[in-house]
């Protein structure tokens, strides 16, 4: 990272310059000419602690708010980036993911912003983070995702692999990564790290943390299954060591800190085979309590339209970012003889990419869409698009991690914390 001394001027005696001196006191960082304030930085920290169930004290605040002036440096230069290729973020999207937020939590129409304010957050602060996700989620999945190929000699030899290695352990699991790209003090980011893995023995949740602070590519850090070979040795001999839902002491790589939990543990091949399965997409559109029939068909008539061009479950996957009210969750080797009796129907004959007539939720509206069909074989391995689509996420996370890499290093960034 690049680390320039802007506004030489500043550094003139105070006595001469008084205005100039106190801009400069209130000035976290600047990033391409582009001003944090401490203000700002002060009112992420407090959003961060409440995201993620921290306690709100002035020694974790302290503790947390390198954390954070890091992130949202590189929030700053992922809005850039975005800008540089054309994207842009409306205030409708983001009130739209702040709706959606607070539908996740239960809260009526505007009780997001009264909870922010009786915790002293102003609205702003969670403004520019939902802008920076979605400028960012835009960028990967129309700039980046350009830049992915998987070879058929590259999917072979992954099945080659997953065949030598049936019956041995696989791992659901789920990382916070802290990169040490750029950091001068590595104390600090260690001590951060422990501090978080302590909070959450504690029972902080690993999620609500992940949001916060992980750094790398998945905003709640959930790496899928993973087995030998896919994981740095000592990172998977962690994981073999846990229960579910257990937490590992922080992990330190060559370039940065790692703390993972585990989600699931099976065997490879476990579950696979013996007779047809689905692999789905289930699309939750969550809609406030107070909305009525008209209101709702609307919000299920705009998903419609969004999700129309989609060819593939990937394609829903990233059009359903432009609906933030819509949640997905991907489900794989569904056996069929599994399916409730009312999705059978409903899924009956659907093309790739279509989503289902929906059925009606507590909170909204469920559709369905078939990503994939698969008759059992009874050999326990997955099919060759499962392997295909896993090693995508995988090049797109190495390529993700690459940008943020150049970002920093043609950026000029002054950092006052």
């Amino acid at each position: 990272m690049n680390v320039v001394r802007l506004f030489a001027f500043l550094l003139l005696p105070v006595a001469l310059f008084p205005a100039y001196a106190q801009a400069a006191e209130s000035v976290a960082a600047v990033v391409n000419g582009e001003i944090i304030t401490r203000h700002d930085l002060e009112q992420r920290t407090k959003l961060a602690l409440l995201s993620s169930n921290l306690p709100d004290t002035p020694d974790m605040e302290s503790r947390v708010q390198a954390a954070q002036l890091r992130r949202m440096v590189d929030e700053d230069l992922k809005i850039q980036a975005a800008t540089r290729e054309k994207i842009s973020v409306s205030a409708a999207d983001v009130t739209a993911q702040m709706d959606a937020i607070g539908q996740q939590n239960h809260m009526a129409a505007g009780g997001l912003a009264k909870l922010l304010a009786s915790k002293g957050i102003e609205t702003a602060a969670l403004v520019q983070q939902i802008k920076g996700d979605i400028a960012w989620s835009r960028l990967v999945h129309q700039v980046l995702i350009r830049k992915i190929h998987v070879s058929e000699d590259a999917v072979s030899t992954r099945l080659d692999a997953i065949r030598a290695n049936l019956g041995k352990p696989e791992y659901h699991a789920a990382e916070i990564y802290l990169s040490l790209d750029g950091v001068k003090d590595e104390a600090q980011v260690r001590d951060l790290a422990e501090r978080l893995t302590d909070q959450m023995h504690k029972g902080a949740p690993f999620e609500g943390i992940a949001r916060q602070f992980n750094q790398g590519g998945g905003a709640d850090g959930n790496l899928g299954w993973v087995s030998e070979g896919m994981l740095d040795d000592e990172l998977l001999t962690a994981l073999s060591r846990l229960q579910p839902n257990e937490v590992t002491a922080p992990i330190r790589t060559t370039d940065g800190y790692h703390i993972l939990t585990l989600l699931e543990k099976r065997k490879v091949g476990e579950g696979l085979g013996g007779g047809s399965a689905l692999d789905m997409l289930i699309i939750d559109l969550n809609s406030l309590t107070s909305a009525g029939q008209a209101e709702r068909d609307m919000q299920m008539q705009r998903l419609k339209e969004i999700l129309a061009p989609a060819k593939s479950c990937d394609d829903l996957v990233a059009l359903s970012k432009q609906a933030p009210s819509a949640s997905l969750n991907r489900v794989e080797k569904m056996p069929e003889a599994q399916l409730p009796a009312a999705v059978v129907p409903l899924i009956k004959g659907l093309a790739p990419g279509q989503i289902s007539e929906p059925v009606d939720t507590p909170k909204g509206r469920r559709f369905f869409a078939v990503c994939g069909r698969a008759a059992g074989n009874g050999d326990g391995l997955p099919s060759a698009d499962d392997i295909r689509h896993q090693m995508e996420d995988e090049q797109l996370e190495l390529v993700t991690r690459r940008y943020l890499i150049d970002m920093h290093r043609g950026a000029v960034v002054d950092l006052r914390q």
